[in-house]
């Protein structure tokens, strides 16, 4: 049996975890789950005056360097061209999720939410969608048989599904992260070729407005942290503040959920299995922490 249970953050690029669950990652790994992070595209166009080769090596080097920040175990790559997979086949990238679901039996997985709202990223999306259709398709045994004949694996169903994304309007659950915000922001500061192609579309945006942001314009060639840490810093505070939290926490904010329409059923007929990982509480679902 395994000793410890498993996260899947599922990421179509490189900076989406520090980005948006950093804080949750870093709280994960601190409490002894195997954290793997899954990146879905090479990120290859995003940097500002660089090349596509140099492009895609340097934010690979920052992927690794912000999950060691995160206390992420494995990084998984599945390279797909970055903004390109609105012309992907949704069942291929699927597939691959499914097997990826099968081989680390994730007990958790943290994923954009297909659901979320005034998201204007195909490639989240995309994923989204993917990553949503995997998780029934993973159960079957007849979806993917190559699986089982060539990588020994059987069918699988996660139990926990975090969402996350820009606007989550089903949002039930908010993880606190105080203790682990700053490990986010070092995170998110490590992608520092994405942080600064970001610089640089703020910046032209501005520069349409017919105005100079001086805060842009010390970040676009020096320190990123500051700026970073008031918009990382600034939401998590905003997350906790309404979910009530004491004035100086940080928060995530997810949508979690599990069993649906049979919690009840599972909550009053289950029975632990000998020698299976305790199962973590969760209040949301009427347990005690």
């Amino acid at each position: 049996m395994e000793t410890k249970h498993t996260v899947l953050a599922i990421c179509p690029h490189a900076d989406d975890a520090a980005a948006f669950f950093g804080g949750t990652l870093a709280k994960f790994a601190h409490d002894g789950w195997n954290v793997v992070l899954v990146r879905i595209t090479d990120d290859c166009k995003d940097s500002v005056g660089s090349n596509i080769d140099d492009t895609m090596r340097i934010n690979t080097e920052q992927l690794l360097a912000a999950g060691e920040c995160l206390g992420v175990d494995e990084v998984v790559e599945l390279n797909y061209e970055s903004d390109a997979l609105a012309d992907v086949s949704e069942v291929d990238l699927r597939e691959k999720i499914v097997y990826l679901f099968r081989k680390y039996r994730p007990y958790t997985v943290i994923s954009f939410d297909p659901f979320g709202i005034y998201e204007g990223n195909m490639d989240h999306i995309v994923v989204a969608q993917a990553v949503e259709e995997a998780y029934w398709v993973s159960c079957f045994d007849l979806h993917y048989l190559h699986h089982f004949d060539e990588e020994g694996v059987t069918p699988f169903s996660v139990c926990e599904r975090w969402y996350y994304g820009r606007n989550l309007p089903g949002a039930n659950y908010i993880e606190d992260v105080t203790d682990f915000i700053d490990a986010s922001l070092d995170a998110l500061c490590a992608h520092d070729m994405m942080m600064r192609n970001l610089v640089s579309q703020l910046r032209l945006q501005a520069q349409t407005w017919g105005k100079i942001v001086p805060t842009l314009e010390d970040a676009q060639d020096g320190d990123l942290r500051p700026l970073l840490q008031k918009f990382l810093y600034g939401r998590a505070q905003a997350v906790a503040a309404k979910a009530g939290l004491p004035e100086g926490r940080f928060a995530e904010s997810f949508r979690v959920t599990r069993f649906g329409g049979f919690e009840e059923l599972f909550q009053s007929e289950g029975i632990p299995i000998d020698g299976a990982v305790s199962a973590p509480k969760r209040k949301i679902f009427g347990e005690e922490e």
